[in-house]
């Protein structure tokens, strides 16, 4: 054990899932390379590898696995610590130990800020004669706590901050309250400090996580609440975008709308995700919305927002979703055509509600609904963007592709998930570019999921 030197160790990091996860692990680089530890982007340089895992869906979890099994393969060479942490032990637990051996230590998802001693102890353990597998019970969920100095594996002009954890929903399908536990929100201030500490680091976009950003601080006692945090946030000063990620459909207040109107940074886009637009299936799913709430939401907010982008994501093959249902959604979509949608066939997860209920869906009908969904989508996509030839859009440069030719977003976009904005610059504008620059682009031509457009002056 006195062999053992921690200081210099490179860890390598592999986070899965959702932008919340990615914002675990920047945090558990933090606190490792505070308490002395490196990191490498290169596997084979690394002495600890990391792994933050997602088990939301079985494909999430099967994912995990495969990467967990991939990089087992390490430990034949430099790696001397294989750690999973996140969602996969958090679900399993136990049983993970005899099923993945290759494993030293094992992370759910809380107490991410024990990370520097529980590699020591699982260096040490495995000095010992007996080599044995540390598991690290812990509870569900994990709320940051100050870091000034997060680092980014997001490119360095944007940024997600997460504002909560956990969820009190209990949708029969979903496993996150289990994995996450009741939900609870950052204190304000915290998450303020955070903000100034990323602009003053050059980020340009902020985009606000949470299981639900808009029941942020319901757990307050009427202290605060998301039109409080989002008040505070518009006031800081210089040129940058808050988005919206996360929202729930019956949380969406007026209150909330006027905020976002009157914001200075808030961008005009939401991100809904509504499960459905049958009233039964979103009954049997136990969402609280009917359809017509739904369209009742969407018309409020193109009234406060006529220019919003409204994202949302949908689950077909859900138990007992008939035929009927099925073009009842397509229905819906057709008639109140969402900027963006994202479909997922439903998947029967283990411990959930919707598992036990009957009237179980056909994987191949499953697969076909969620092809039709998006093969008319498509189409909806393309005509909201080619609407948008002749207009100019404030864009935010991320690559430059080739000479002159940059890629970006605007409002409409958020990052990863939506459409991007191909950007032509001339020669001279050129020299004046940079990632994280924003810039006035003529909308010149329109795909589904882009748009092509001309630099007509930088900002």
């Amino acid at each position: 054990m006195a062999g053992i030197k921690m200081a210099g160790m490179k860890i390598g990091w592999v986070s899965l899932g959702c932008p919340k996860n990615q914002v675990d692990t920047e945090y558990m680089i933090g606190f490792t390379e505070k308490a002395g530890f490196g990191r490498t982007a290169n596997p084979e340089e690394a002495d600890i590898l990391v792994i933050n895992t997602c088990s939301f869906i079985e494909s999430a979890t099967q994912e995990s696995i495969d990467t967990i099994l991939e990089f087992a393969a390490y430990k034949q060479h430099r790696c001397r610590l294989l750690v999973v942490t996140g969602c996969l032990p958090q679900r399993y637990r136990q049983e993970l130990v005899d099923a993945l051996p290759e494993v030293d230590l094992w992370l759910g998802t809380g107490e991410y800020t024990r990370l520097p001693e529980l590699l020591t102890a699982a260096l040490h353990k495995k000095e010992a004669p007996e080599g044995a597998v540390l598991f690290a019970d812990a509870p569900a969920g994990w709320l940051p706590p100050p870091l000034s100095d997060r680092p980014l594996t997001t490119p360095s002009h944007y940024a997600y901050v997460k504002i909560a954890e956990g969820c009190n929903h209990h949708c029969l399908y979903c496993i996150i309250p289990k994995l996450k536990g009741e939900y609870r929100s950052r204190q304000p201030e915290r998450i303020i400090a955070e903000v100034e500490n990323l602009l003053r680091r050059g980020v340009k976009e902020i985009n606000l996580v949470a299981q639900d950003t808009t029941a942020y601080g319901i757990d307050s006692g009427g202290a605060f609440d998301l039109n409080y945090l989002l008040s505070r946030l518009d006031r800081l000063e210089g040129e940058f975008w808050i988005r919206l990620l996360y929202t729930y459909p019956s949380l969406i207040s007026d209150e909330l709308l006027r905020t976002i109107r009157d914001s200075k940074h808030i961008c005009h886009y939401l991100d809904i995700p509504l499960q459905h637009a049958s009233t039964a299936v979103l009954k049997r799913m136990g969402r609280r919305s009917t359809q017509g709430e739904i369209r009742e939401l969407i018309a409020r907010v193109r009234h406060y927002l006529p220019e919003a982008a409204i994202r949302s994501t949908f689950i077909v093959g859900y138990p007992g979703e008939t035929e009927a249902d099925f073009e009842e959604l397509l229905a819906f979509l057709a008639d109140v055509r969402l900027d963006w949608v994202g479909v997922f066939p439903y998947f029967r997860e283990e411990g959930t509600a919707a598992a036990r209920l009957p009237g179980q869906v056909h994987p191949a009908t499953k697969k076909r609904r969620a092809r039709q969904v998006l093969e008319q989508q498509q189409a909806l996509s393309l005509a909201k963007n080619q609407a948008l030839i002749g207009r100019e859009l404030l864009v935010l440069l991320e690559k430059e592709k080739a000479p002159g030719c940059w890629e970006g977003r605007s409002y409409r976009e958020a990052p990863g998930i939506d459409g991007v904005v191909k950007v032509q610059a001339s020669t001279r504008q050129e020299a004046q570019l940079v990632p994280g620059a924003f810039v006035r682009v003529e909308i010149e031509a329109a795909g589904p999921y882009e748009l092509n457009g001309k630099i007509k002056r930088n900002c």
